[in-house]
């Protein structure tokens, strides 16, 4: 009820407080000190978490309020500029000057606000970097490559945001995992304003499974660590937080050029098991009246050990794809797998020869699909 914000005023803390009546606080000062009583009762063995020592000098004085306060906060601006390793990774990622050093440790930080300093945090901007990511990379693949199947698609979207994509990202960007205990950083006269621009996270709850003598420890699911899934959000929390602070644009460019631009080969994520009759029944879906026909285009050393042939896939006088093997068997399987790639990994260009641009792209109120070849044609 009294949660404070920071950066507010006293004068404006008063004005809040006197809004409520004298009998709420005075029972808000009551519960203060039957919670402090029961603190007491306890046993000096128990191993429970401390509790915040509140003390508030009178009921009316609501300055002691503050210096009370026992809520989540942010790491003040001040402090975050005296981490070294966080202005390193502000400075490596060229982020804009109005992205706060705060904001960028915040996103560095898994831990809880009950088990940690009081921080908050990367929670939101987790969520919000996702919904962003989501956003932009399903965009990008449904404009360039509308006629990928679904699962294609989906494999290819987690290919760049995935666990292990955004973690790899996250270890190249030179994030450093916290590891030092308090004690090290004690006797090792490290600064203590290093941790806050570093990885956070409780690193106490691995997995280990035990495979023939060797121990490895793995997620719930059998894959990842637990610090590729803090890489994870961390990756995503820094998006979130750009947005936060410059907006669509700032966030859209970042992405192209740290996401976007690592290249996806998709045509390796295609495995037709029949590619002949796949491509006669696309042919039947797209209605063509001519039949399909595989024809041999032009071949070479047929007696010798490296033979090679060239088949053509062709519907009615159009060809549609071909391939080359060093058999007639693997030639038209070739041509056929072409032919289905041709299709699915077709990507439309405007009247200037250039990629369509993107719903995100266009700042008009109404988006139109500029593309010069149909769904029906290959």
């Amino acid at each position: 009820m009294f949660k404070k914000i920071n950066n507010v005023s006293t004068t404006r803390s008063k004005s809040y407080a006197l809004k409520f009546s004298p009998i709420i606080i005075r029972q808000l000062h009551s519960s203060i000190l039957l919670q402090q009583a029961t603190t007491q009762k306890k046993s000096p063995k128990s191993f429970d978490t401390p509790k915040p020592n509140i003390k508030y000098d009178s009921i009316t004085d609501y300055q002691s309020y503050k210096s009370n306060n026992i809520y989540s906060h942010r790491l003040p601006e001040s402090t975050a500029q005296q981490s070294p390793p966080l202005i390193a990774l502000h400075s490596r990622l060229n982020l804009p000057k109005n992205y706060s050093l705060s904001t960028l440790s915040q996103a560095l930080n898994l831990i809880e606000e009950e088990e940690g300093e009081g921080l908050v945090n990367n929670y939101s901007l987790n969520k919000l970097g996702t919904t962003l990511l989501n956003y932009f990379i399903n965009e990008f693949y449904m404009i360039n490559y509308p006629r990928l199947p679904s699962e294609i698609h989906n494999m290819a979207c987690k290919s760049l945001i995935g666990v292990e994509s955004l973690s790899s990202i996250g270890k190249s960007w030179g994030i450093e995992i916290d590891e030092i205990t308090k004690l090290d950083r004690f006797l090792g006269q490290e600064n203590e304003f290093m941790k806050y621009g570093r990885l956070r996270f409780n690193n106490n709850k691995e997995n280990k499974v035990k495979i023939d003598g060797l121990t490895e420890v793995v997620d719930s699911r059998g894959r990842f660590k637990q610090e590729d899934f803090a890489y994870a959000y961390a990756v995503r929390s820094i998006i979130g937080g750009l947005y936060t602070h410059c907006g669509e644009e700032s966030v859209k460019q970042f992405i192209n050029d740290h996401i976007l631009s690592r290249k996806v080969k998709l045509d390796s994520m295609f495995e037709f098991k029949k590619p002949s009759v796949e491509l006669i029944n696309l042919c039947n879906k797209l209605n063509f009246k001519e039949p399909v026909t595989i024809k041999l285009i032009a071949e070479t050393g047929r007696l010798s050990h490296q033979p090679q042939f060239l088949a053509g896939v062709f519907v009615g006088n159009e060809k549609i794809g071909e391939g080359i093997g060093s058999s007639l068997k693997e030639a038209q399987t070739r041509s056929c797998v072409n032919s289905l790639l041709s299709y699915y990994l077709y990507s439309p260009i405007n009247e200037n020869g250039d990629q369509v641009n993107l719903p995100s792209d266009d700042k008009r109120t109404s988006y139109k699909f500029e593309s010069l070849i149909d769904g029906g044609d290959v």
